[in-house]
């Protein structure tokens, strides 16, 4: 698999999809807060992070966010199979976060 040709847009950064080492999931310390997913990135000191959307008071929010990271994965090896290469993205939508994937050229 040629990682070399996905990118992954966390936040406002754009990382090569080989740099990601690691996927983790914050435990929010309010309920009334998001759980984070936080991506450990070769050149970067800190961990980077998105906003799952998804709230702590939900009930089964945690087993929500872990699929979701769980799917990052999974979208990572694909777009790594493909030839052209791929964009994957976080899409937010309120009823139903997900990864994004778009084919490159």
């Amino acid at each position: 698999m040629a990682k070399r040709d996905v990118w992954v847009r966390i936040g406002d950064k754009l990382v090569r999809g080989d740099t990601v080492v690691g996927v983790t999931v914050s435990d929010p310390p309010y309920h009334h807060e998001t759980f984070k997913i936080m991506l450990k990135v070769t050149g970067h000191r800190d961990l980077l992070w998105l906003d799952s959307g998804v709230y702590d008071g939900q009930g089964a929010g945690r087993e929500q966010v872990d699929a979701l990271v769980d799917a990052f994965v999974d979208t990572l090896a694909r777009g790594a199979g493909m030839p052209s290469g791929a964009l994957i993205r976080f899409g937010s939508d309120e009823d139903a976060p997900s990864w994004v994937m778009s084919p490159l050229g």
